[in-house]
């Protein structure tokens, strides 16, 4: 497998030769040209990886041939070949863009010349994708509907396709998926997508309401039914009325309560607890599990009527193992999103990243994903532009954990920025949530230090801790 495509640019005939020969044996694609007004055609009409060019050229200098080539190509990295006593001028070169310099005469034997190559070829490749993958997110958000549904798998896409052809229908809709897949995400677009559009979307997890209150939850109560019951109390039914309801691990519903919940699915009335009359309400019913609600049936953990009520219209997520074309699209997403909120600039993925994201079987899903991504965005920005593999939580890449080492107050220290400095301490707080003694601990200083920095910088903690 080719490792990537190369152009060298100098006038030494020798060199070019030598280049080329070891590059070639270590699986590069090599170009050679001696005249750098034919390489800036050249460059035209190619996708090159890495330009290696001499400083001192006839017709063009390596500083203006790097003006020159940034016209049409901004993302081939750029490594300059200087003699001594031209390097301050090589260092101009990477002030206008240029990834660095090698020294002549050039010492081929000199392992670092060979890593430096292999990582400039590197950036540029994770550039390329990174822009590949923000092109598939610019189509997926263009779609008029289903547009906060990130996907490119076509099973997913059947599913969305779907999904938009009976939002308007207001049947029952009961989703499967497990955790972490976006079921939420699925029916907040249905309703986005359907005529209630401009009416509320109540999201609602059976499983964090007591069983105890789980009636009254749902229905309401009169005045006085039971103790603190100081008023009229309308359920969250009622609080849906004209729009839709998400009831997630509908599985959790006792089955007392799923008696009064079909009646309710087949009359659309509700009669709150202590009333002897009942009150039709306008609510279309979006339900999820991540149960076998036929399973729970024949266990009796679940009414067949209901089941088969709530199946008349069913929608099945994929599990992200099984599309594994979305985790760099998704990733990538979640980039940016994290990049807004942080206000960094962290530009993507390595490749052995992203491979290692590939890879993963994510038993948590696109939520587990998101919560890699954030944390490693945050790594990234305070050790390089893109996240690498050792960003990544041990799970997915074996690598022991570099947090201390990365979050270390020294990093800060030596970039002598006080704009950096801020947004290093933001990070830090927020990646620890505003734990002020673990922060310090991960940066390697006092706890009464890092407060004197956050007064200093006049970042709060308390802002993280929400």
């Amino acid at each position: 497998m080719e490792k990537g495509y190369i152009l060298i640019v100098d006038d030494e005939e020798d060199l070019l030769v030598s280049f080329k020969e070891i590059l070639e044996e270590e699986g590069y694609r090599v170009d050679i040209e001696s005249d750098p007004l034919n390489a800036v055609e050249v460059v035209k009409t190619n996708d090159y990886d890495l330009i290696i060019s001499d400083l001192k050229m006839p017709n063009l200098g390596g500083n203006e041939f790097l003006k020159e080539i940034r016209k049409y190509n901004n993302f081939v990295s750029f490594i300059i070949l200087t003699a001594y006593g031209t390097v301050d001028t090589a260092v101009e070169c990477m002030k206008n863009g240029a990834y660095d310099y090698i020294s002549k005469p050039v010492d081929f034997n000199d392992e670092k010349i060979w890593k430096l190559i292999e990582n400039a070829v590197k950036k540029t490749k994770a550039i390329k994708e990174s822009q590949y993958h923000k092109s598939q997110l610019n189509i997926i958000k263009s779609r008029d509907k289903f547009k906060n549904i990130i996907t490119i798998n076509p099973l997913m896409q059947e599913i969305i396709d779907y999904s938009i052809k009976i939002a308007n229908f207001d049947f029952t809709v009961l989703i499967y998926g497990e955790s972490g897949v976006g079921k939420e995400l699925f029916a907040r677009a249905i309703h986005e997508a359907s005529q209630r559009r401009n009416n509320v979307f109540l999201p609602v997890n059976c499983a964090t309401i007591s069983k105890d209150v789980m009636e009254s939850e749902f229905f309401g109560a009169k005045k006085g039914v039971y103790t603190g019951a100081e008023n009229d109390r309308p359920g969250i039914l009622e609080l849906a009325d004209g729009g839709t309801i998400f009831l997630d691990e509908i599985s959790e519903l006792p089955l007392d309560l799923q008696a009064k919940f079909l009646r309710f699915l087949q009359d659309k009335e509700v009669r709150r607890i202590g009333d002897v009359s009942a009150k039709k309400v306008d609510v279309r019913v979006i339900a999820a599990t991540n149960k076998d609600l036929k399973e729970l049936v024949n266990q009796g953990k679940f009414r067949e009527d209901l089941y088969y009520r709530l199946e008349g219209i069913k929608i099945e997520i994929l599990p992200l193992r099984e599309r594994k074309e979305d985790i760099p699209v998704l990733a990538y997403y979640f980039l940016e999103e994290f990049n807004k909120k942080y206000n960094t600039d962290v530009k993507g993925f390595s490749k052995d990243a992203l491979e290692a994201l590939i890879n993963y079987s994510w038993p948590g899903n696109v939520r587990q994903l998101q919560n890699v991504v954030n944390e490693a965005c945050i790594i990234a920005f305070a050790k390089g532009q893109f996240i690498e593999l050792n960003h990544l939580p041990k799970e997915i890449t074996g690598i022991e954990d570099k947090h201390a080492m990365i979050f270390d107050y020294n990093l800060a220290k030596k970039m002598n920025d006080t704009n950096f400095t801020t947004k290093y301490l933001r990070n830090l707080l927020s990646f620890t949530k505003g734990n002020i003694s673990q922060a310090a601990k991960l940066a390697n200083i006092e706890r009464q230090s890092l407060q004197k920095l956050l007064k200093k910088y006049n970042v709060d903690p308390q802002e993280f801790r929400k």
